[in-house]
C-alpha cells in the first residue's frame, strides 16, 4: 500500500505527519480484525464440520472457558502481528513507535483483539458449513472496513456515512489505532466514544457466542 500511494506528507488532526504514519495503523487493524474476527470464524466452522468441537463438548470443558481460552490466544496473536507491523514501520518507513501512547494501545489492541475474537465466534452461529465460512465472513467485514478507516482513509467522506460506520467496531478500532500513533497524542485516547463502542460490541459478541453457539455440525 505505502509503495503505491508513496510516502509523502499527510495532514492529520494535530499537524502533519508521513503517509506511513497514517497508513500503520490502519494495516494493523487489518491484520488484527483478518485474525481475531475472520481466522476464529472460519477455522471453527470447519472444526465444528470436521467433528473436533464435538468432541470438546464431551469433555468438562464449560463454554465460558473456551471462549476466554480462544480471546487469550488471539490477543496475543494479535499483539505478534502488532509489534512485527511497528518494527518493520519503523525500520523500513521510518514511522515512531506508539510510546507516547503507549496505555491507550495496550488498551486499544486488547479490547480490540477481544471484540472481534468474541464476534468472530458469534458469527459461526449463522454459518451452514465451512464451504460457506469464507464468502459469508468476508461479506460481513470487507464492506466495512472500506467505510472504516481501514483500506483508505475516510476524512472526506459524508457524515452520513462515517456515522454509519462508527455504528461497528471496526472505525472505532481503526481510529483508536491511528490515535495511539499519532506523535501528537499521549495517555489514553482522545476519544473515549470508541472505546465504549468496541467495549458494547464485546458485550454482544461474548452474549451472542453464550447463546447460539453450536458444538455440534449443522445438518
Amino acid at each position: 500500500m505505502l509503495r503505491i500511494f508513496g510516502n509523502d506528507s499527510v495532514e492529520i488532526d494535530g499537524g502533519i505527519v508521513s503517509r506511513a504514519t497514517k497508513y500503520i495503523p490502519m494495516i494493523t487493524a487489518f491484520s488484527v480484525i483478518g485474525s481475531s474476527y475472520t481466522g476464529i470464524a472460519m477455522t471453527l466452522t470447519l472444526n465444528r464440520d470436521i467433528g473436533v468441537l464435538k468432541r470438546y463438548k464431551g469433555t468438562p470443558l464449560p463454554l465460558i472457558i473456551f471462549l476466554l481460552g480462544k480471546i487469550a490466544h488471539n490477543t496475543i496473536v494479535s499483539f505478534a502481528l502488532a509489534v512485527i507491523i511497528a518494527i518493520i514501520a519503523f525500520v523500513v518507513f521510518d514511522v515512531g513507535l506508539p510510546t507516547n501512547s503507549i496505555v491507550a494501545f495496550l488498551l486499544t489492541m486488547i479490547l480490540g483483539a477481544a471484540t472481534f475474537t468474541s464476534l468472530g465466534i458469534a458469527f459461526t452461529s449463522v454459518i451452514p458449513n465451512s464451504d460457506a465460512a469464507a464468502p459469508m465472513v468476508n461479506a460481513s467485514v470487507i464492506p466495512l472496513m472500506f467505510i472504516s478507516d481501514v483500506f483508505i482513509p475516510m476524512d472526506s467522506a459524508p457524515n452520513w456515512l462515517n456515522g454509519i460506520a462508527q455504528v461497528f467496531p471496526v472505525r472505532p478500532f481503526s481510529l483508536s489505532l491511528q490515535e495511539t500513533y499519532s506523535p501528537f497524542s499521549s495517555g489514553l485516547t482522545s476519544n473515549p466514544e470508541n472505546f465504549a463502542i468496541l467495549f458494547a460490541w464485546l458485550v454482544v459478541g461474548v452474549i451472542a457466542s453464550l447463546k447460539f453457539f453450536s458444538w455440534e455440525p449443522r445438518t
